[in-house]
């Protein structure tokens, strides 16, 4: 139920992208392509029962696990069951702000699956990961180069497919680390609610040929599909793939799981569903919405990346690592982000986990690390001088922080017998710094003149390990004050003891941040790094895809910030001032406006398997409707405080606002007021239901079976 009801939104933004016309009367899912609409009119609640809360759809039971070869535990079946289900493949994406990872498998074979390592234009060691960077080239301005993609042609506003000028674009390792076309970071842009660094600022420059945040996303999406793809091809066979026709039209199922960060807004998810949806994950381009609701026969699930990393990193541990009752915190360090969440174990096997206290974090994630590297640079070169090193300088100035330093540095220990650069340069020094806990750096620097003030000598800048510590310390002191409170907040909840806090995420594998955080910890809490941490999300997601519909492990989450409507209150003269009222032309009667109803407050748990009802009316002028039928339109409000105000304030923000299709007024009830005048009243609810990765809207008319259709959510 709930993955069609994901599926039916990506199937909704397709339609609206490509100007189909078919019917949607059936589409469940509310989240289309936002369109430019004006909001209605403050809703009117009505107090709702306490059957109308909540509508509770049967939960399904899980499978039970099997052991992996690649290092994890994935859901297994019977010999039965398996010559029952369908033979699908799962991919795995997880989109990250620096790096990028997929993994595929097949649920014929769940225990063999593949993390892709080896990715076009890579030279050297196979990655896990592949960098998310892509650039441009038109043929109105650079050449496009020969191995270039052509991105799909987008959807103009009328739904004709139309280019205008020719784009081909590099993606990963194909862009060249010397071009300034370089685009990195792109993932940020995706949410503007949150703060962004000045380093990612969507100038003119960054955002080329007026292409949009979304579009980028798109574009590199695109190509991290296309080359799964060629993977699948190579390792299962055309003919698997594509059956005996001409090899247009993909005959397999194939699922996408994609992952996000927890502390993205809801929009931001949004926008990363549009995104896929138009790359094709998850969609038959030439196909439509399957009866039960897949999109040329694959769907496409957002999870979150420490519910994914958790997913995996349990089924890593050894037994009796932890126990039924007891509570875990999943900390994802990334490219950007950093993620904070906290679970309580109610069942190992099959794994049953509840998010705990309401999830945390924050963009201080590998990327702001770099940043104060360069900045360090800068300092000790003189701007002019750092402004004139050549592209290839900066390359191997840069390759070497990233290699020797981020990654492997530690708090005190140190390479003694160091590492040997191009001509038996050494590159760290064979003394100890102040403190005796290591050796000094020598970051290569070419084209700098020697200088003893700025620490360069033949071609190296000597950088030492208090200041590389100091590099480290803010992001890393974010870091561990984001731990800090969510461990806080566990004990304070009394939902039980804290075995272990598990590092996951690039970031996460660093050396430095993990002696850090267990120096913070003195031992009180075990840290730890399960194996392939770097890529626990991507494993995870295959794992989750592997489980199927209703059988996730995160049983409940809890909601992150209070979602309600603003609404119009009779007048109270014990509650309100006098000069608050208003008179209600309609109702005939005093009401007070900007009035807050609250429908899920912060840290109320939540299912997939339970739709949340926000139920009110609305008073309509019969001057107001057009024919015979109108569209409803309700405004969503959210307040990410811990205590939200019962009237809007500044800490009260617009989610977003639903519109209906056209719904016919027979629906609808007629009322003559006081003064005889007829409007029209409708009672009916807005209901929500919230899965790992993404919020599903709905509109209900009071008494009528059915949603009223399509919704189309504008995003503020």
């Amino acid at each position: 139920m709930m993955q069609s009801m994901i599926s039916s939104t990506a199937a909704a933004i397709r339609n609206s992208a490509v100007g189909r016309k078919k019917s949607l009367a059936n589409v469940r899912s509310s989240a289309t392509i936002p369109e430019q609409q004006e909001p209605g009119k403050p809703e009117m609640v009505r107090k709702p029962s306490s059957a109308s809360v909540l509508t509770l759809t049967a939960e399904r039971h899980a499978k039970g696990t099997g052991e992996g070869k690649n290092g994890g535990v994935v859901p297994g079946s019977t010999g039965v069951e398996k010559a029952k289900e369908e033979d699908r493949i799962i991919v795995g994406i997880d989109f990250g702000t620096t790096h990028s990872a997929v993994a595929w498998a097949q649920t014929s074979t769940p225990d063999e699956y593949e993390v892709i390592t080896q990715w076009p234009g890579q030279v050297g060691k196979d990655w896990g990961k592949v960098p998310s960077d892509i650039s441009y080239a038109t043929s109105s301005g650079s050449t496009v180069a020969d191995n270039a993609t052509s991105p799909p042609t987008l959807p103009d506003s009328s739904g004709t497919t139309t280019t205008t000028t020719t784009i081909g674009y590099k993606w990963g390792f194909e862009v060249p680390p010397l071009s300034p076309n370089r685009l990195s970071w792109i993932k940020i842009l995706l949410d503007p609610s949150q703060p962004r660094p000045k380093f990612v600022n969507p100038k003119r420059t960054v955002l080329p040929y007026g292409k949009k945040a979304v579009d980028i996303v798109t574009d590199y999406l695109t190509a991290l599909r296309n080359y799964t793809m060629v993977t699948l091809e190579r390792r299962l066979g055309r003919e698997f793939l594509y059956g005996d026709g001409d090899g247009k039209v993909i005959k397999r199922r194939i699922d996408f799981v994609l992952t996000v960060p927890a502390v993205w807004s809801d929009k931001a998810r949004q926008m990363t569903l549009e995104a896929a949806v138009r790359a094709g994950l998850g969609v038959d381009k030439g196909g439509g919405v399957d009866e039960e609701g897949a999109i040329g026969g694959g769907l496409l699930r957002l999870i979150t990346e420490p519910e994914g990393a958790a997913e995996y990193a349990l089924r890593t541990m050894q037994a009796g690592m932890m126990k039924v009752g007891e509570c875990f915190v999943v900390c994802d360090a990334g490219g950007g982000t950093v993620d904070l969440i906290s679970y309580k174990i109610t069942s190992l096997n099959p794994l049953r986990l509840n998010e705990c206290v309401v999830g945390s974090g924050g963009l201080c994630g590998a990327v702001y690390l770099d940043r104060r590297f360069e900045e360090f640079v800068v300092r000790r070169l003189g701007k002019e001088t750092f402004d004139g090193m050549s592209h290839r300088a900066r390359f191997q100035m840069n390759q070497y922080w990233e290699t020797y330093i981020k990654r492997e540095f530690n708090d005190g220990d140190g390479d003694e017998d160091g590492a040997e650069g191009a001509g038996g340069v050494s590159l760290v020094d064979d003394g100890d710094d102040e403190e005796g806990g290591g050796a000094d750096f020598h970051v290569p620097v070419v084209g700098i003149a020697d200088s003893a003030e700025k620490g360069v000598y033949a071609g190296f800048l000597h950088v030492t390990r208090d200041e590389v510590r100091e590099i480290f310390e803010p992001i890393v002191t974010q870091v561990i004050e984001l731990i800090s409170k969510q461990v806080i907040d566990v004990l304070k909840s009394a939902n039980g003891p804290i075995s272990a806090i598990l590092l996951v995420g690039g970031f996460g594998s660093s050396e430095y941040l993990y002696s850090r955080i267990s120096k913070w910890s003195s031992g009180k809490i075990p840290i730890l790094q399960p194996r392939n941490a770097w890529t626990a999300v991507v494993r995870g997601a295959i794992i989750r895809g592997l489980q199927g519909d209703g059988i996730a492990a995160v049983q409940t989450r809890l909601s992150r910030r209070y979602y309600g409507v603003v609404h119009d209150a009779s007048f109270d003269p014990n509650k309100h001032r006098p000069e608050e009222k208003k008179w209600h032309e309609l109702r005939c009667e005093w009401v007070v406006r900007n009035r807050m109803q609250w429908y899920i407050r912060r840290g109320d748990a939540t299912t997939e398997s339970r739709k949340m009802s926000f139920p009110f009316y609305r008073t309509i002028s019969c001057d107001d409707v057009k024919g015979n039928t109108h569209q409803l339109r309700t405004e969503l409000w959210v307040c990410d405080e811990q205590n939200a105000p019962d009237r809007r304030d500044h800490n009260v923000r617009k989610l977003a606002v639903m519109t209906s299709e056209p719904v016919n007024v027979e629906k609808f009830t007629k009322h003559l007021n006081e003064k005889g005048k007829p409007f029209w009243r409708v009672d009916y609810s807005l209901d929500m239901t919230v899965t790992s990765g993404l919020v599903i809207y709905e509109m209900r008319i009071e008494g009528q079976e059915g949603t009223v259709g399509r919704v189309q959510t504008k995003y503020e």
